[in-house]
Formats: structure tokens, C-alpha cells, sequence
């Protein structure tokens, strides 16, 4: 490179914006209609499902107003509508006394039915700059508004190969091919139709999707790992609109990331095949314990109870334990009824020994109609989570108990504990070797969970309760496992130190491949891999609409540069010409800050082969020009 004399530049630090509605930039009535054309009419301009309520409103019905009202906390409900999701906070309640707006919702949705409407959708996004968000079911705690849904749902289907070799040499009976719009209920019925085990989540209204991207913890995950760990193969749609299958040698290191290293990230799932294992017996157990709330009782038998989980680590899965009356539930495999009373009976006379009484039950067979309950959702609510392993359960009783009690200062809120880890997770067979998850959860016993709800419409109790949530309750489980992390799926999307809480040393990998499979941002969220190089210029906090803040999404303007300008060079072939590199970029001459010419020009020096004409700056930006650029593109293959 030719190095020219230093020129005072002065181009400011100004960012680039994501278009927002009624924004100079958002794309124009014409364009949404092509758009419409291009799926076939499947475009839809969504109403707020509360706006029925609203006596002012054209929308008003009466009868539909009653209707939302009784299903608002049915989490199917939700996920058979395409626009609201499972916790929408106060944008839009179903009620003449609550306010409504559409600012915490998706501006347009594709109900998507085929992979060519989720091609469509992110192309869109991707020459606009609009905002992309991607809906399975809703059942999300950090909605994402003001944007373009891809609504997956009725991308269908389950495919079951029994006895194939890709199954069998992963250690399954049967590849099971699955719809990104399928949800576990339906995934269980597909299994106990073929008398095959799956590994799913516990909550039969998940979908598959946001599930298995983020790891996905299940019941039997102390047997057979995670969601992400059964993965044999995916197909998805890339930032740039491609369809590609990707599996452990197909495209590996994007098949890495997108097991664990969390949704709407690196491309959008349309298809996951897993394996599924022989069908087991197991035993259901639930018990129940009493004591009073705020007595020393509780807190000990509480204290007592996490510090012997780890015992049972490889026999199941125990969960909620509401304060006062602590309640579990646990699913131990391949154990008869006598085998699991002889398993839980030392804990069980220790507990005995110190309530009010025990009341417990055994079933051998897990009934389906107990999979089947649904859960109630439609509540204000925030969360906050921690893996513990063995080091955090064997603290000091009376340091563990101290942190347990500053983990529920309220009497009313409840603690979920749920054994979801163990030696299942620690030792499983993942298909390529390793994926994103974040490494803490081979070493966790417990994810321990702290659901926080407040009442509506109350902006003091709102503010106090996720306060607490954040600078107390969670801070106790930080300081009782500080070398641990949390569930993406399952946490504060505030959490500090984030990347290392959600992925640990994964996280510069992760960015390395958002970096390369999705330069310009088309897919982001918070706490998304890479959401930190955008900002959210907004008064709201993360509170503000349906858990995400409603403002503008912006960057510095060199960093967008030098998204595009990396995509540009990634599927170019031959020599490239200046004028494609600045009109890419929006500009001539092409000017850079100097750290960020360094890493985009320099990306993969054995690959790329740049001559270029570059003069200096001189002043208080310190930046590059450069003119006249010829990048021979001898090969760009994507990072592993």
C-alpha cells in the first residue's frame, strides 16, 4: 500500500439507524406491497389482540374483547396468533382500562409456510435495514418490536427414520426431521406414536426453534444431555437469503454456533434433525413439605434439600418450590417405584424429621395428560437464573443459606429449582464434537430460577420488583457461583457481563462467526452474540414495551461500512473494482477508521490480496481514505 500525505478529514462520529416506522428511511407502502406479492399475499399488517378492547377504538368488539380476555394466559393461545407472544407486559392489555399501542409490537408479519417467505423476509430486511425478528411460538421474555416477524408457525411437519446409519452412529435409534413451527406437545405425540424417546423441554407449548438454538434444557437431560447436544443437522436461512443444510462437515462452524450460541443470531432455523433414543420407563415423584415462610425451619430444609440435589444428579429432574410449601417434582428413569423410594428415602426422613408432614406420590409411567397442562402466562414478568454446580451446592451450610434467603426477600415470590444437568450433560456424545452451549452447564447440578411478577399497571411495583430482582437476588447467586453462567433462554436479559454469564469462552468465537455470517446486523436482539456493536437510543430501559426498549437501533457509521464492505468481499469472486467498494459502502473516497481498515482490509491476508492508494489523517479523527481499490478475492471460506 502507497501511503500519501496526512489530509485533515472531518466526517464525524454519526451513526446509521435501523428505519423505524414513520422514519424517513422506512421503506415506502410500494415496497411492502412488492414484498407481499413476493409470498403470495402472505403479509400481514397486525392489530394489537387488546385493541378489541378499546371502546375508542374501530376495533372494538365486545365479544372478542371477552374472548382475548379468557385466553390471555394461554400460552397456546398465544402461539397461534401471530402477533402477540407469551409476556407483552402493558402494551396492549384486554381492557378499556389499560392503555394500547402497537410501538411495543412487529409492524408487519410473513406468515411464513415455506422456506422460499423466510427467504423473502430476510432479503427484505437486508436491502431496507429494517428490523427482523423471527416468532415460533412466542414464548419469549425479551419481545422485540417495530420490526418485520418471520411468524414460523406454520412451517410444519415431523419426519421419523427409524434404524437410519446417521442415528445409529450417533448413538439413536431413529433421526427425527422437525418443523420450525412444531411444538413439544406435538413432537411427543410424534414420539409416543413411533415408541421412540425425544429429548424436549418440560413445557409442552415450546416451540423447537428458540428452544434448541439456545441450548435446551429438558427432563431428561441428566440421561442424554441438552437439546443442542442431540443435534445431527439443520437447515437454514443465512443474513443473505441463502438455503444451505449444515451439519458437522457441512458448513461446521455456523452448525457449532447455532446449537447453543442462541436464536435469531446467525440464520434462521427452518428444519432440525435429531436423534431419538429407545423408549424408557420412569418414574414420576412429586412431594411436597411445609413450613412457614419466614422461619429459620425453612430456610435450613431449603438449604438442606440444594445441598443434597447433586446426589440425584443422574436420576432426574426436580422442579418448582414455591416459599412456604416447597413442592418438587422429579422424573427418575429406568427405575421401578421401590428403585426410587429407595433413591429419595435418607432425604425424604431428614425432611420428616423437620416439617409439618410429607405428602408425596409415586407413579411408575409418566401420564401424558401431565405433559399436557398448560402453563399460565400473559403476567408481567421478569427472570433471573443460575447454573450451580458441585463448588456453589457444598458452600458452607450457613453461607448457602444466607444466600438462599437473599435470593426471595418477599414471602410471595417463588424459587425454581430444576435438575436438569448432572452427568448427562457433562458427558454426552455431541455430534461434531462440542457446540455453543455455554461450557458451565457440564459442570451444573441445578438451574436454579427466579421468577419476579408484578401487578399491572403499577409503574412503582414494576421498578421495585425488578430492582430487587437485579441489584440483590440474582447478586446473591452470582456470589455463590461466581465462575458459573446463566440459561440464555431463562435470564435477566440486563445480566452483567453477559457475554461471559450466556457463553462463557465460547463468545469470541460466537462473534467471529456473526462477524463473517451476518456483517451488516440483519438478525439482532438483545442479549444476542453482538448486540453490544448497536445501541438503543431510547429514554425507555429494558422494561420499555414487551421486555425490549422501543427506540432506534444504531451503530457508528464506520462500523456499518465495515459490515457491508466484509459482506461485499465475501461473495466476491475475482477482482473487485473501487466503485463496487464505495458504492457498497454509500461514499467516495472510502474513509475508515484506521483500527477498522486494518481489520476489514487485512481480514484474511492469505486469502485476500489488496492493492490500494491510502492517505492519512491528520487531526482529531484519525482516519484512512482509500482510493482506487483492487481486492483480488483469491478465496473467502468461512471461520471454524
Amino acid at each position: 500500500m502507497a501511503l500519501f500525505a496526512p489530509q485533515t478529514i472531518h466526517p464525524g462520529p454519526q451513526p446509521y439507524c435501523k428505519p423505524m416506522p414513520g422514519s424517513a428511511e422506512w421503506p415506502s407502502q410500494s415496497a411492502w406491497q412488492a414484498l407481499n406479492a413476493s409470498i403470495s399475499g402472505r403479509l400481514i399488517v397486525p392489530v394489537p389482540p387488546g385493541q378489541v378492547c378499546q371502546h375508542n377504538s374501530s376495533f372494538y368488539n365486545a365479544a372478542a374483547c371477552e374472548d382475548v380476555y379468557q385466553e390471555w394466559s394461554n400460552s397456546s393461545w398465544h402461539a397461534s396468533d401471530p402477533f402477540t407472544s407469551d409476556y407483552n407486559d402493558e402494551a396492549c392489555l384486554p381492557s378499556n382500562l389499560a392503555p394500547c399501542s402497537a410501538k411495543a409490537y412487529p409492524a408487519y408479519v410473513i406468515n411464513a409456510a415455506q422456506v422460499s417467505h423466510v427467504q423473502a423476509g430476510i432479503r427484505f430486511a437486508k436491502e431496507t435495514g429494517v428490523r427482523l425478528i423471527v416468532k415460533g411460538t412466542g414464548h419469549d421474555i425479551s419481545g422485540r418490536p417495530q420490526a418485520l416477524s418471520i411468524w414460523m408457525h406454520n412451517i410444519r411437519g415431523i419426519n421419523v427414520t427409524l434404524n437410519g446409519s446417521c442415528a445409529k452412529s450417533h448413538g439413536g435409534v431413529a433421526a427425527v426431521t422437525i418443523a420450525a413451527g412444531m411444538r413439544m406437545r406435538e413432537i411427543y405425540a410424534a414420539a409416543a406414536e413411533h415408541n421412540i424417546t425425544i429429548v424436549g423441554g418440560g413445557d409442552v407449548d415450546v416451540g423447537i426453534g428458540g428452544w434448541i438454538t439456545g441450548g435446551g434444557h429438558s427432563p431428561l437431560s441428566s440421561k442424554y444431555g441438552l437439546g443442542a447436544d442431540q443435534v445431527l443437522e439443520m437447515e437454514v436461512v443465512t443474513a443473505n437469503g441463502s438455503h444451505l443444510t449444515i451439519n458437522e462437515t457441512s458448513y461446521p462452524g455456523l452448525f457449532w454456533a447455532m446449537r447453543g450460541g442462541g436464536g435469531s443470531t446467525f440464520a434462521v432455523m427452518v428444519s432440525v434433525t435429531v436423534r431419538a433414543y429407545p423408549s424408557i420407563g420412569a418414574t414420576w415423584y412429586t412431594y411436597s413439605y411445609n413450613t412457614t415462610a419466614d422461619t429459620d425451619t425453612f430456610w435450613s430444609l431449603l438449604t438442606f434439600s440444594m445441598d443434597n440435589f447433586q446426589l440425584y444428579r443422574i436420576r432426574g429432574a426436580a422442579t418448582p418450590t414455591p416459599q412456604g410449601i416447597i413442592y418438587g417434582i422429579w422424573i427418575v428413569p429406568e427405575k421401578s417405584i421401590q428403585e426410587s423410594k429407595s433413591i429419595i428415602a435418607p432425604m425424604e426422613q431428614t425432611i420428616n424429621d423437620n416439617t409439618f408432614g410429607w405428602d408425596d406420590q409415586v407413579v411408575m409411567g409418566i401420564p401424558r395428560s401431565i405433559f399436557l397442562t398448560l402453563q399460565s402466562v400473559g403476567e408481567n414478568l421478569r427472570l433471573g437464573s443460575r447454573l450451580l454446580g458441585r463448588r456453589a451446592l457444598e458452600t458452607d451450610p450457613a453461607t448457602l443459606k444466607k444466600l438462599l434467603k437473599q435470593t426471595t426477600t418477599n414471602p410471595q415470590n417463588a424459587i425454581l429449582g430444576s435438575l436438569v444437568a448432572g452427568q448427562g450433560v457433562k458427558n454426552v456424545k455431541i455430534p461434531g464434537g462440542s457446540n455453543a452451549v455455554l461450557p458451565a452447564w457440564r459442570d451444573a447440578y441445578i438451574h436454579f430460577i427466579l421468577p419476579r411478577v408484578w401487578p399491572f399497571l403499577n409503574e412503582t411495583a414494576k421498578i421495585a420488583t425488578t430492582n430487587q430482582l437485579r441489584n440483590v437476588e440474582v447478586a446473591a447467586l452470582r456470589l455463590l457461583a461466581p465462575d458459573s453462567g446463566a440459561y440464555v433462554n431463562e435470564a435477566d436479559p440486563t445480566e452483567p457481563n453477559w457475554q461471559q454469564a450466556f457463553w462463557g469462552a465460547n463468545y469470541p468465537r460466537l462473534l467471529q462467526l456473526k462477524n463473517y455470517w451476518d456483517p451488516t446486523s440483519v438478525f439482532w436482539c438483545i442479549p444476542c452474540v453482538g448486540h453490544s456493536e448497536w445501541a438503543v437510543e431510547s429514554n425507555s430501559s429494558i422494561e420499555g414495551g414487551i421486555g425490549q426498549t422501543p427506540g432506534r437501533i444504531c451503530q457508528g457509521l464506520d462500523r456499518w461500512r465495515q459490515g457491508r464492505m466484509m459482506a461485499l468481499l465475501r461473495h466476491a469472486k475475482g477482482s473487485l473494482r473501487s466503485f463496487d467498494l464505495f458504492e457498497a459502502v454509500g461514499t467516495t473516497p472510502y474513509c475508515l477508521d484506521v483500527q477498522l481498515v486494518a481489520l476489514t482490509l487485512l481480514w484474511d491476508e492469505t486469502r485476500l490480496r489488496v492493492n490500494a492508494d491510502v492517505r492519512t489523517s491528520a487531526g482529531e479523527y484519525h482516519y484512512v481514505c482509500i482510493e482506487n481499490v483492487i481486492v483480488e478475492v483469491i478465496s473467502v471460506d468461512p471461520p471454524e
